[in-house]
């Protein structure tokens, strides 16, 4: 399945106000606001977080990926997903 960068962002917004304990609807999850800063998500949240894209977008995030840098907020963890993707996308062109 080839997404959109908007239709991961809008994924990872939905993931965030449904599957982690916030009190947050989707619609209200801006583009850069920072997930521990503004929208409140600990420690524990960003292991679930990570497992949800995991689970949600079919990718594997690595221990040495798993840092503040890739999970900042929607827009810099859209990007991160999107070029797993692209990377897991390139893998099979190959393998094939």
């Amino acid at each position: 399945m080839n997404e959109t960068r908007q239709q991961i962002v809008d994924r990872l917004r939905h993931v965030i106000a449904t599957q982690l304990d916030v009190d947050i609807s989707p619609e209200r999850i801006g583009l850069t606001d920072g997930f521990q800063s503004v929208i409140g998500i600990d420690s524990i949240g960003f292991i679930e977080l990570k497992y949800q894209c995991e689970e949600a977008f079919g990718i594997r995030i690595d221990e040495s990926e798993f840092v503040p840098d890739n999970f900042l907020n929607c827009d810099v963890l859209a990007s991160f997903v999107l070029s797993k993707l692209n990377a897991g996308a390139a893998v099979h062109a190959v393998a094939r």
